[in-house]
């Protein structure tokens, strides 16, 4: 049975305020994702028992096993935790990579907008100007060379991952910007 889609319209309660709205990855989306990953590891170990001992054959197996097992780990951690992977409410909007946990705050946002980045769909986050500058002095020499790569590949110092989402990334980048106008 597939959920309702969220109505954006319809998040406020009675009181006024809005409602925390809970994010979570698409299960089927990932699962295929996670099928993928595990027939590349397949094939790999199809090319080991044949003989082939590449660096190459070795790499794709740790690589696609990994990031197979690492998606699979941040599935069930949301479902059988009910740990949302991004957790918006009135003041801001936070996220669970399972790594590690950060929060944007809707203050210091002036828009959330749709990038590509490559195949994928991220939403851009342009803070108001003394917030860039006092996140790109704050950060370390690594986090500087990584915020200005990120503003020539996307335009943006700091973006938030939008596919393989229980939402469209346009519906969540539309969310975003209405909690800045509250």
């Amino acid at each position: 049975m597939r959920k309702p889609r969220l109505n954006i319209h319809q998040l406020t309660d009675k009181s006024g305020f809005m409602e925390k709205i809970r994010i979570y990855h698409s299960i089927w989306k990932n699962i295929a994702l996670i099928a993928v990953c595990f027939v590349f590891v397949a094939m790999g170990i199809f090319l080991l028992l044949h003989g082939n001992h590449s660096f190459i054959v070795w790499t794709g197996i740790l690589f696609f096993g990994g990031g197979g097992l690492f998606m699979l780990f941040l599935i069930l951690r949301e479902r059988i935790g009910h740990k949302a992977y991004y957790i918006i409410t009135d003041e801001s909007v936070s996220g669970d990579g399972g790594m590690k946990n950060w929060e944007v705050r809707f203050a210091d946002v002036e828009e959330f907008y749709l990038v590509n980045v490559a195949s994928s769909k991220q939403i851009g986050i342009k803070y108001k100007k003394e917030v860039e500058l006092q996140k790109m002095n704050g950060a370390s020499s690594a986090g500087r060379t990584i915020r200005k790569l990120n503003e020539r590949i996307a335009g943006v110092q700091e973006s938030l991952p939008a596919d393989g989402l229980n939402i469209k990334p346009q519906e969540l980048c539309d969310l975003l910007n209405m909690r800045l106008t509250k």
